[in-house]
């Protein structure tokens, strides 16, 4: 069961029927002074920042049960230096399964071919006890699959990146378009024959069985997929595709462009038939291929970032749009990401923003209490210095410059161990489940 905290709401006047009445003074009447001290004192309210506060010391660890089969490592974190990006990834066992010893359900894979990136990230269904299995062989049968089409199409088709440069209505570009939204597709099909092997694999397996009081079931290995690979293209532009089964969420952003503009969201998470449900790759109806045609977006621009994020992650940034650039900032100013702009040197501008940032804040450990990690949240620098996330962004040199101050994440010199620090330590109100985050730092061709 989660931790949980009761309030007790305190008035602050009495309802004017129960408003005690004035009597004679008596002799034995305490002398004012007296009385003042001897007055039940009124409990304020506890206000946001308390409550989470009170709320992150509350949490226990809890580790896996060594007999369990197939246990999920309690961290994994990679930073690959690819042909066309850097990739920056890490996922963590969410709060709520320290504090139950249950595994992590989230996992993640990367590859690439040439100048071609591909990533996946699953989120197995919380309350499906093999979920992690799921999410696990999904995301390996993704990106291979995506690899090797592409690899394929690539040779049969010599023209395909000339033809994803054409105009837009252009007849080239879309079968094109096409051709690589069939590849992403064929992809989440393999990722579901893959789960569905691991079941058949596992399902007569006495381990399997004595776990869960029965034989396995196809849905015990229910997970989400977000996939995606982005194209560089001899224009300058990238093409981005990605599919998505489930919640989570893949999002672009423009460093390079206006604040205003620098977000575009490429997934709509999906729900079930009721609220608070989501679909996953076991679902029969993700067997049609007009419902993963619904579920696949193409896009061309100059964005230079693609995040692929499980709802651990993307429930704390949301609405998406504004919500993900407080997720940009919060990066740069943890040092997971830099601003791409102190080559140009700090301004005295920026060293003032600088100087105006309030101390990190730290929280309790889940895993050893008496541990703190001091990290930046951009909400309290808007909060506390008064500015908007438009001066934030023209001020990122001075959010990475407040990163250097952060000892325990500056001495990791691997932006992945950072970023596992960081996904495993921040607290926001109401969030306990895993975490993942994949980060596509897309690089200039030639």
């Amino acid at each position: 069961m989660s931790p949980e905290i009761r309030f007790v709401v305190v008035p602050d006047q009495f309802p004017e029927s129960e408003t005690p009445i004035p009597t004679a003074p008596q002799d034995n009447t305490e002398p004012a002074h007296i009385q003042q001290q001897n007055a039940p004192k009124e409990t304020p309210p506890l206000d946001s920042e308390a409550v989470v506060a009170h709320t992150a010391g509350m949490w226990k660890y809890v580790p896996v049960c060594a007999d369990e089969p197939e246990p999920a490592p309690e961290y994994l974190n990679t930073l690959e230096e690819y042909c066309g990006s850097r990739v920056t990834a890490a996922r963590v066992r969410g709060k709520k399964h320290k504090h139950e010893g249950t595994n992590c359900d989230d996992w993640y894979e990367t590859a690439y071919l040439g100048d071609i990136t591909i990533a996946a990230v699953s989120d197995g269904a919380g309350s499906k006890v093999l979920s992690r299995i799921g999410a696990r062989e999904s995301c390996r049968a993704a990106v291979n699959s995506i690899k090797a089409q592409l690899d394929s199409l690539m040779r049969v088709y010599p023209r395909l990146t000339a033809d994803l440069c054409g105009e837009l209505t252009g007849k080239d570009f879309t079968e094109a378009c096409g051709r690589i939204a069939e590849v992403l597709q064929n992809a989440v099909n393999s990722a579901f024959l893959s789960v569905e092997a691991a079941f058949r694999q596992r399902c007569t397996d006495e381990k399997y069985t004595r776990l869960m009081g029965r034989p396995p079931v196809l849905t015990d290995f229910a997970a989400t997929l977000l996939a995606a690979a982005v194209i560089p293209l001899e224009n300058g532009e990238r093409l981005f595709v990605t599919c998505q089964i489930g919640d989570g969420m893949i999002a672009l952003i423009d460093t390079e462009g206006d604040m205003s503009e620098c977000i575009k969201p490429m997934s709509i998470p999906d729900g079930g038939d009721f609220s608070g449900e989501t679909e996953f790759l076991t679902s029969e109806k993700m067997r049609s291929r007009d419902a993963l045609r619904a579920r696949t977006k193409i896009s061309r621009n100059k964005s230079d970032l693609l995040l692929l994020m499980t709802d651990g992650v993307c429930d704390d940034y949301f609405p998406d749009k504004r919500e993900l650039i407080r997720l940009y900032f919060d990066l740069i100013a943890n040092g997971i990401l830099p601003s791409g702009k102190t080559s140009a040197g700090i301004t005295p501008e920026q060293l003032r923003f600088y100087k105006a940032l309030p101390p990190p804040a730290s929280y309790p450990w889940v895993n050893d209490p008496a541990v703190r990690l001091p990290l930046r949240y951009t909400k309290k620098i808007c909060e506390t210095a008064n500015v908007s996330y438009e001066e934030l962004w023209n001020n990122r040199p001075a959010l990475e410059l407040g990163a250097i101050e952060l000892e325990e994440m500056s001495a990791a010199d691997d932006r992945s161990m950072r970023l596992r620090m960081w996904l495993d330590n921040y607290v926001e109100r109401g969030s306990f489940d895993d975490r993942t985050l994949v980060i596509v730092q897309m690089k200039n061709k030639g």
